[in-house]
């Protein structure tokens, strides 16, 4: 029987040999469009195609395309133990800014997804995973620490809120911006 770090590991895997092949099937795609425009190009010219043609095959593959759905997507690489830190005394501020940095959603890297220990979206492929409130599955509710701090993404790494408007009005005076109603609460430090 598998355990779940093996498990999940063999999915990631598994992911990356699918993005493995539909970027080669994206190099075949381009290649196989330009050699049709320029067919239909030759056609028109040749009068075999009347000019209106090149229109309405642009509009066919518009509508295809929208049928499309969205690829797995990768986080560019950084070494994110290399990255310095920002410096802000989070668990000072908790309190006024409710971990709202933690509700954001961003692309994990290969590193982060070989090491096995941040949790993705299932449905989004390599997106940090979330819980129905909204929140990274690894902010502890009851405390707002990060279960994964040692291990934590690059982008939670070299986040700085301090002028980011959708964290805070004034950060210097501890004005967080509106939060929504589903935002954790949590006490102010040393409560």
């Amino acid at each position: 029987m598998l355990d779940v770090d093996t498990l999940y590991r063999e999915m990631a895997e598994a992911l990356r040999r699918a993005e493995e092949r539909a970027s080669a099937a994206e190099r075949a795609l381009a290649d196989l469009r330009a050699r049709f425009d320029k067919l239909v190009e030759v056609l028109v010219a040749s009068g075999a195609l009347a000019e209106g043609h090149p229109a309405l095959f642009a509009e066919v593959g518009e509508l295809a395309a929208g049928e499309v759905k969205p690829r797995v997507k990768l986080r560019m690489f950084v070494d994110k133990y290399a990255m310095k830190g920002v410096d802000i005394d989070c668990a000072a501020r908790l309190h006024l800014c409710r971990a709202r940095c933690c509700s954001f959603s961003f692309e994990l890297s290969e590193q982060d997804i070989e090491e096995g220990r941040i949790a993705w979206e299932v449905t989004q492929p390599f997106k940090i995973r979330h819980e129905a409130d909204d929140y990274c599955t690894h902010l502890d509710r009851r405390t707002g620490s990060c279960t994964v701090h040692a291990w934590r993404p690059a982008p939670c790494r070299g986040f700085d809120c301090r002028n980011d408007p959708r964290i805070w009005i004034d950060f210097d005076s501890g004005v967080p911006a509106p939060m929504p109603p589903s935002a954790v609460a949590f006490p102010a430090a040393g409560s």
